[in-house]
């Protein structure tokens, strides 16, 4: 896990762009578990103080959504593992782990 984790951070860094690139780009900010779940349909969220069901891969699957809205990026909620009700991704619980409701690392 910490080797993916690295691997994939250091990935990020070799495409993160300058400073200058980035004040050209327009990000959209993503709340994972309530952006896009993995599949269409299924029903509404009917207890916002929990889990709706959004996923990575409802991000992965919008991401041509995303920029045909003209955004160049996507910044997201964090993913780390949450305490209860923590939807959201700031009650982290373990720092170690990726949020088994989003997907896997």
């Amino acid at each position: 896990m910490k080797q993916t984790f690295c691997l994939a951070a250091l990935a990020a860094v070799a495409f993160a762009g300058t400073t200058a690139e980035w004040k050209q780009k327009s990000v959209y900010q993503v709340l994972t578990d309530r952006f896009s779940k993995s599949t269409s349909g299924g029903s509404a969220c009917t207890n916002l103080s929990n889990y709706c069901g959004g996923t990575f891969n409802g991000i992965k699957n919008s991401l041509s959504y995303i920029k045909g809205m003209g955004f160049d990026a996507i910044w997201i909620s964090p993913v780390v593992e949450n305490t209860a009700g923590g939807y959201h991704g700031y009650w982290a619980k373990n720092w170690e782990s990726i949020n088994a409701n989003f997907g896997t690392a």
